[in-house]
């Protein structure tokens, strides 16, 4: 059990550092509410691949990647409402 400790902390560290990464940038959006580096489609495509993500660490019981599917799915839905309505 030893290594799904250690798994799930190195799991739960990217999460801590993708959502840290990307700070600046929602803080900028929220700000400016610019979205021109964000064209609909990508956001899409990466709203679904988070919800595949999610799905994915459901089945597989791999929670870091659960978290990660939704929190990423969150920051990918703020920037598509904020480009659609702005």
């Amino acid at each position: 059990m030893v290594i799904n400790y250690y798994t799930e902390l190195v799991g739960h560290a990217a999460i801590v550092i993708g959502i840290i990464s990307f700070i600046p940038v929602l803080y900028t959006i929220y700000k400016t509410k610019k979205t021109n580096n964000f064209p609909y489609k990508s956001l899409v495509f990466l709203v679904i691949s988070q919800i595949l993500w999610v799905v994915y660490g459901y089945l597989a019981s791999a929670n870091a990647t659960l978290i990660s599917g939704m929190l990423f799915s969150l920051i990918y839905l703020f920037i598509l409402y904020t480009k659609y309505n702005n």
